[in-house]
């Protein structure tokens, strides 16, 4: 019954259409009418198609920097073109990418990629849905100026002669000269021109919209899908919104910075750290808090699921994160386990997309042929016996691809214990050392240091105080003994401790002290063990969205002020390279964290019960 009725609607849906198709149908015309259908025939919402499948033909044609068309077919003075989506999918063989190209999405492509995710997740006839900002920008600040196709870097290989690709952008981009980024490197250290992968959405375009001034509003169509989106990356099951249990893995590679809500991303099955990987919270720079994406759930367990050293200093490391907006990078992610695996180059996703388009898609894995149905037992549920070979080939690709992993574990699934000789602890077992080349070793047995867990295992009483204000109190505390240490010899390191905690007090005090107390609050309360993902992402969307009412993000959204980040344009030129540091606001509310009463606090953290339950 249901086949034949899903054949009707694809019948009526296409006599609706046929009428409408012609020889001259330009390609947007076309990509609007295969939305139509496909919303006919799946029940799929509006802002599904907020995020386009990106085509061969590029229906949707990315607009240059100048404000052009890349569709040779496309009007270049018409006003109408749309702006470039903020992601696309698309199908690379048995797989799915998502291609990031907006770090801030709307709140309609929120919520549609969320659903374009969960229904991904849940097919049988795919074996992964990978998540990545596209690596054509990986060498050129993410300048997607020159890129007319969203093709992956590996499918785009052979298309553009090389030497000109290199001149001119093509699909992979504007890359600076070798000697410019050599000389950029020593002057201003690691991380030029990597990507802004994702910040979720953009906070002073919702203060433009007036959106911050209607709750309801907010928390329908900001709130809830942020909530949504990240259930789907994680693989929720979500009973409100109908949807199936999820089935393939999530592969997140960002290859470049992301901040607050940008996490919801990261929340999946897998997220692979390149070298330039890294993660910051910004929000409390805005008068804002934790976005409802589950970090008062995550940053209060860290270490955890792997078992990793730093678990024993979870509450410091959350604390760094989300009050000193301290950034965090790749080794810092994988060591705490917001990353699971180490990559090193972004270019592995090529080898990654490559091999994921060869892989049997889900229904397909196993070594035991399908159970036979009886007649009338049709609907009878089997027991699977190929259950535990699923996405098994996938995790040992990712395992093989990455250097090391959070776990510890190096490309052959050991960790360097394992691997070590038992009476010198220096060789591989079972193996030559003379055939192990130098930069293998140092692979296998290098320590992999993060300072993140150094300085919450060096912190971790001044951020066990029970409040911000005695956090601070404490910090300031050690930053005075720097005059006791200074210039005498073998306190080299009580001077370094010194002058850090003297940083955390300054990037605190920076804050809103709404903001801040709040987040505090946030962590504390989600670090309870009866908490959940789902009570923990009530409370983080009740919270923000009274924030956002309130005065503090109201001033700095008219200020015109940044959160302090700094951007490095690559000119092709020494030149015509610019380094900024974004302005950062100082007008709140409250002069410091003493002056905000609890009877404030309490007022923002209050959960009504009927939150989350309207989620339909």
């Amino acid at each position: 019954m249901a086949s034949t009725a899903a054949s009707r609607a694809v019948r009526r849906a296409w006599r609706r259409a046929a009428p409408k198709i012609t020889s001259k149908t330009s390609p947007s015309a076309m990509l609007s009418l295969r939305n139509e259908l496909d919303q006919i025939i799946t029940g799929a919402p509006d802002a599904a198609f907020a995020v386009p499948e990106s085509v061969r033909a590029d229906a949707h044609p990315l607009r240059r920097k100048d404000g052009s068309s890349s569709n040779p077919y496309a009007d270049r003075d018409d006003p109408k073109q749309p702006r470039n989506p903020g992601a696309v999918v698309r199908k690379i063989g048995t797989s799915r990418r998502v291609l990031v190209l907006d770090p801030s999405l709307t709140p309609e492509e929120i919520d549609g990629l969320a659903y374009r995710v969960r229904t991904l997740a849940s097919s049988d006839n795919i074996n992964s849905v990978v998540v990545a900002n596209p690596m054509e920008g990986a060498e050129c600040h993410g300048d997607m100026s020159e890129n007319s196709t969203c093709l992956p870097s590996f499918l785009g290989e052979g298309e553009t002669n090389s030497a000109s690709l290199n001149r001119t952008g093509g699909p992979y981009g504007r890359k600076p000269m070798n000697e410019v980024k050599a000389i950029m490197h020593e002057r201003f250290g690691e991380g030029l021109s990597v990507p802004y992968v994702s910040r979720g959405y953009d906070a002073r375009k919702i203060y433009e919209d007036g959106m911050h001034r209607d709750p309801l509003r907010l928390e329908r169509e900001l709130m809830m899908p942020l909530m949504s989106l990240s259930e789907a990356v994680k693989g929720s099951y979500d009973e409100s919104l109908m949807s199936s249990f999820s089935k393939v893995p999530s592969i997140a590679l960002p290859h470049g910075l992301v901040t607050d809500a940008g996490y919801a991303l990261l929340t999946g099955s897998y997220v692979l750290a390149t070298h330039s990987t890294a993660f910051r919270m910004v929000n409390p720079l805005r008068g804002l808090a934790l976005d409802p994406v589950g970090l008062s759930y995550f940053l209060p367990r860290v270490g955890y699921e792997f078992n990793q050293p730093c678990k024993n200093h979870s509450w410091a490391v959350a604390c760094i994160l989300a009050l000193t907006g301290y950034e965090a990078n790749a080794e810092d992610m994988v060591a705490t386990g917001l990353a699971t695996h180490y990559v090193g180059s972004p270019h592995a996703l090529n080898i990654l997309e490559r091999t994921l388009a060869d892989l049997d898609s889900y229904q397909y894995q196993g070594l035991y042929a399908p159970p036979k149905k009886l007649h009338g037992r049709e609907n009878e549920k089997l027991y699977d016996r190929n259950d535990e070979f699923r996405n098994v080939q996938v995790a040992e690709l990712v395992q093989t691809l990455s250097e090391y992993d959070a776990a510890g574990r190096g490309e052959y699934g050991s960790t360097a214990e394992e691997m070590l000789d038992d009476e010198t602890g220096l060789y591989l077992k079972d193996a030559d050392p003379t055939v192990v080349a130098p930069e293998e070793r140092n692979q296998v047995y290098a320590e992999h240091v993060s300072e993140l867990v150094n300085w919450a295992a060096t912190f971790e009483e001044a951020f066990g105080e029970p409040s911000v204000e005695g956090i601070l109190e404490r910090l300031r505390e050690i930053a005075a003994e720097k005059s006791n240490f200074e210039g005498r010899a073998g306190y080299e390191e009580d001077v370094l401790v010194a002058e850090q905690a003297a940083k955390f007090a300054k990037d605190m005090e920076r804050r809103s002290p709404l903001a801040l107390r709040a987040t505090h609050e946030l962590l504390v309360r989600g670090a309870d063990r009866d908490e959940t993902m789902e009570t923990c992402l009530r409370r983080e969307g009740a919270v923000q969205t009274r924030l956002f009412g309130r005065e503090d993000f109201g001033r700095w959204a008219e200020s015109g002020a940044e959160v302090g980040l700094v951007e490095v344009e690559c000119g092709t030129s020494l030149t015509s390279t610019i380094r900024r540091r974004e302005d950062v606001f100082s007008g709140w509310s409250h002069g410091s964290v003493r002056e905000v009463s609890d009877g404030e606090v309490e007022e923002i953290l209050y959960v009504p019960e009927d939150v989350g339950a309207r989620r339909s």
